[in-house]
């Protein structure tokens, strides 16, 4: 890892959390290290965690603000989101000339679809769904699938993190395993459930893994669980991919998460927060709350409820078919090599955009 000079680098991605390094790791190993550069943005704690984990993954980095400071813009920028202004500009237009958005999740439509989507010049999304709705932003949409769970479809998944991730995370092997994947702000399930879902732990192991933005924006959430029993309340950096393999059922309420679940096949149970349709970045047709229409979900009930929901095998068996129907519509069906996808798509932009008659030249 080193920080480096860029005026030679035409790829860059924008990190300004430690997580972004899970959503984008496959695609960077389908590069040379030194065809791309990770642009660091964030506060000096995030910075220090990205820095950290560029060591980790043996990837070069660049501070936004010394791109910023040398005028630099890179030939192709890839990012999840457009950022903050710079002087009138969005930061991903000051840094970069052709700029790629590498959807990060489903769900929270009103955000996602909202219009600084127009500052970008080509779309890397998961499947039919995103194409739909980012078609209506005039830029080229590619269906890449969902890059960062390519490792799930490695038939040595399972003996690269079963036995040692249970004990990791103080899972008994006897019992089975529920992952509570919790939003963060108004929608977050934790303050209505964490009581109830810490009385499963007579049954089940019980794991969770907080929004990584909760951790500095709502530390009291982290009290609360730390306070109740649970196997793991996961406080650093671990892959989802690894915690799915991992889960014999999966719990969350909104954003993305659910639809990893979908992706991986993996049972799923939506925890319901009232007002959600009205929340400012969702919406009542958001796919966090249509998904509500094939998934089971509930309000908030007794332990007991939701032992006598888990033990009932016809719900499950229901569930698979509606799961398989979902795939189809969310996903792009690139299971295992998405990445090369996203990676082929990166390196031949000014061609697909030059094809679909928005040439950047």
């Amino acid at each position: 890892m080193e920080k480096v000079e860029f005026s030679n680098i035409k790829i860059g991605f924008l990190i300004h959390t430690a997580e972004m390094f899970h959503h984008y790791s496959a695609v960077w190993d389908k590069f040379n290290k030194n065809e791309f550069l990770i642009a660091v943005e964030g506060s000096d704690d995030n910075c220090r965690e990205i820095i950290e984990a560029c060591s980790r993954y043996d990837v070069n980095y660049i501070l936004v603000k010394e791109v910023l400071r040398a005028g630099y813009r890179f030939p192709y920028f890839i990012s999840n989101l457009a950022m903050h202004m710079v002087e009138d500009q969005p930061l991903i237009k000051v840094i970069g000339e052709i700029n790629i958005r590498f959807m990060y999740a489903l769900g929270k439509a009103k955000h996602n679809f909202s219009s600084w989507n127009e500052y970008y010049d080509l779309f890397l999304c998961f499947g039919p769904y995103h194409y739909q709705e980012l078609s209506k932003f005039k830029a080229p949409v590619i269906q890449m699938g969902y890059p960062r769970y390519d490792i799930f479809f490695d038939e040595n998944l399972d003996s690269k993190c079963s036995k040692d991730l249970q004990l990791e995370l103080n899972c008994d092997p006897c019992k089975e395993t529920i992952l509570w994947l919790p939003t963060w702000l108004d929608l977050s399930s934790v303050d209505l459930y964490a009581q109830m879902m810490s009385s499963l732990m007579g049954r089940y192991n019980v794991i969770v893994k907080l929004h990584p933005l909760s951790f500095e924006a709502e530390p009291e959430k982290l009290e609360k669980l730390k306070a109740l029993n649970f196997s793991s309340v996961i406080t650093d950096i671990v892959d989802n991919v690894f915690l799915f393999a991992l889960a014999d059922k999966v719990v969350c309420d909104y954003g993305g998460t659910a639809f990893g679940a979908i992706y991986l096949d993996k049972p799923l149970l939506l925890l319901n927060v009232p007002g959600a349709k009205s929340d400012s970045l969702v919406g009542d047709g958001s796919p966090d709350i249509t998904l509500r229409d094939d998934i089971v979900n509930i309000n908030v009930v007794a332990h007991q409820k939701l032992y006598e929901i888990f033990d009932d095998e016809l719900i499950w068996q229901q569930q698979k078919i509606s799961r398989q129907k979902l795939r189809q519509f969310y996903f792009a069906p690139h299971y295992g090599f998405s990445s090369y996808v996203a990676a082929a798509a990166i390196l031949n932009a000014k061609n697909v955009i030059a094809m679909y008659g928005k040439d950047k030249v």
